[in-house]
């Protein structure tokens, strides 16, 4: 098979043999190992290597956008081809400009780890095996009850018609485990998660340690009353909360198309001035970073929220060109879709207060460890909706009993401008969020 790059530069010229205005390939390379298992051990191990190209093709203003695996180097030429055909027959986006004109690339460290790329099947089959052993060692009551680990190494390649191709390797490892705790007639779940380019925060015994201790300390768990209470949301929580809500509404797409809520709002005062959001493609060891975007463009770190004044919308090139601004280098492909504008990694900085004393100021609230169905709040109208999984209720600091069943909503810029109490000093890396914990007033609770 011949590497990223050739493909890259066969397509374009494929592209160009067809006389096409504009067009784009993207080619990723990726080998990995999947190791599952549960409480009696491996249960499965699977592996390969995949090639996937991409092609985005103009024909004036006529976009098509096809995709498909990569066997032979002739397979990027019938992508092309295909694309081609179906740009013909498109209708017209009044509205493009061009792809971008100028590619890049952004010093990025810790996107790759030598121990990924020579990590055996073996290996990872320990760490699973350890973990099941390791669960019900640190409490009786709990064992495993779904435990996976993956590692790979990927290439990706892009180039378009108006800048050569360029290049980048990198590696992801992602380690899950999720535990059951059991005690006489009650049971409760939790399951936590590694998950970066490098395996160098890793920490098995702290992964499990967590896990076990959250099922354990939410085991008799029951609903409160209904009622207004503060609300702690964990790290974990508060990366949904901010992925279901606020990572939509910055996107500029969402935005232009009158379907955030912050659109019209740049250099204004939308969130509490304890709250600074950064996106950052370019931080070392998180799963969003890359010298360049799904595009081409350079990443870089950007302020969006500073102390609550919202200052930036994340761009790719085609909204980017709508306003005559520059793309931020925030640039994603799903699949063989069209690219569209969105967060690489979200960093919140941190607060002053320990999580602990934060937990002693609690008049009467609940520390939320686990959640669901945030992803079915509305990012449009900003209205949070989150069920509780996992959490605990705390009355001048002391916990009083284990919460779940009960629904948390409101407003989520009102809680984020007005109520927010503080945050942790202690952060945590969560997929690609370092967060850390929020402490809020006023949330609507929904319970008994």
């Amino acid at each position: 098979m011949a590497d990223p790059i050739s493909i890259v530069e066969k397509g374009l010229r494929r592209a160009e043999s067809l006389g096409v205005s504009e067009a784009e390939v993207y080619v990723v390379k990726e080998s990995s190992i999947t190791v599952k298992g549960a409480s009696k051990g491996v249960e499965s191990v699977e592996g390969g290597e995949v090639v996937n190209a991409f092609v985005r093709v103009l024909i004036g203003k006529r976009l098509a956008v096809q995709g498909g695996m990569i066997s032979r180097p002739e397979d990027i030429d019938t992508i092309v081809e295909s694309a081609a055909k179906i740009a013909k027959i498109s209708p017209e986006d009044p509205q493009w400009v061009s792809l971008p004109k100028k590619l890049g690339s952004t010093p990025v460290y810790d996107i790759s780890d030598p121990r990924l790329e020579a990590l055996e099947p073996e290996s990872i089959m320990e760490l699973v095996k350890r973990a099941a052993e390791l669960v019900p060692e640190t409490d009786r009551r709990a064992y495993v009850t779904r435990c996976s680990g993956s590692a790979s190494k990927y290439v990706k390649a892009i180039g378009n018609t108006h800048q050569s191709p360029q290049m980048f390797s990198g590696t992801m490892f992602e380690f899950v485990v999720e535990v059951k705790a059991v005690d006489g007639a009650y049971e409760s779940g939790f399951y936590d998660y590694y998950y970066a380019p490098t395996m160098k925060e890793f920490s098995l015994e702290k992964l499990v340690t967590r896990a076990v201790r959250v099922a354990v300390d939410t085991l008799k768990a029951s609903r409160v009353p209904t009622g207004v209470y503060q609300v702690l949301l964990t790290p974990k929580v508060f990366s949904a909360v901010l992925d279901s809500l606020i990572a939509p509404a910055i996107r500029a797409d969402n935005v232009q198309k009158k379907r955030s809520p912050l659109a019209g709002k740049l250099f204004t005062q939308v969130l509490s001035e304890q709250l600074t959001l950064i996106d950052d493609g370019a931080a070392p060891n998180m799963p969003g970073s890359a010298p360049f975007d799904d595009e081409g463009v350079a990443t870089k770190r950007k302020v969006v929220f500073d102390r609550g004044v919202l200052r930036t919308y994340l761009y790719d090139t085609y909204t980017a060109n709508i306003e005559g601004k520059e793309s931020t280098g925030n640039a994603r492909r799903a699949g063989a879709t069209n690219v569209f504008p969105a967060p690489t990694n979200i960093i919140v900085l941190p607060g002053t207060s320990s999580l602990d004393s934060i937990v002693r100021d609690i008049r009467r609230g609940i520390v939320v460890y686990g959640t669901i169905g945030e992803w079915l709040s509305n990012p449009v109208s900003g209205l949070l909706n989150a069920t509780v999984t996992n959490g605990l209720l705390v009355e001048n600091g002391e916990v009083k009993q284990a919460v779940k069943g009960v629904v948390i909503g409101g407003d989520i810029y009102k809680l984020l401008k007005d109520h927010v109490v503080a945050l942790s000093k202690e952060v945590e890396a969560v997929g690609n969020h370092l967060v850390p914990a929020i402490l809020i007033d006023s949330v609507s609770v929904a319970g008994e």
